[in-house]
């Protein structure tokens, strides 16, 4: 009887635990963009010469790199402009963003797709 109804127990809490919508990444795309994330490190998270790419890098390295920034700690020079972007970030924030940034998947849109200039010029 003991044994059944710890199965139970079990099933019902593993069931719960799937219940759960894993909406972390979309909190992490949030995160990115509504930070200004995509002004420097491109909007597919690409990178640029400048800039690194952050799209598809591992968890535990965006998460140590972030946690550096924030502490004041920096390998160049160039990368102390974190310091400011990273400060503001919770312990949430930074699971969430770096989740977003490891399981990068780019959206086949066309939502920045311009047919003309913006200044209405026809070349």
């Amino acid at each position: 009887m003991k044994l059944t109804f710890l199965t139970i127990l079990l099933i019902l809490h593993t069931l719960n635990l799937f219940a759960k919508e894993d909406n972390s990444y979309e909190k992490g795309k949030t995160i990115y963009y509504a930070n200004g994330c995509a002004n420097c490190h491109g909007t597919n998270a690409e990178g640029s010469n400048y800039y690194p790419s952050l799209a598809n890098k591992e968890q535990k390295y965006l998460t140590n790199k972030i946690n550096n920034f924030k502490k004041g700690i920096a390998t160049t020079q160039k990368q102390e402009i974190m310091f400011t972007f990273v400060n503001a970030l919770s312990k949430d924030d930074i699971q969430n963003l770096t989740k977003f940034l490891t399981h990068f998947t780019k959206e086949d849109s066309d939502k920045y797709d311009v047919e003309e200039d913006l200044l209405g010029v026809d070349y």
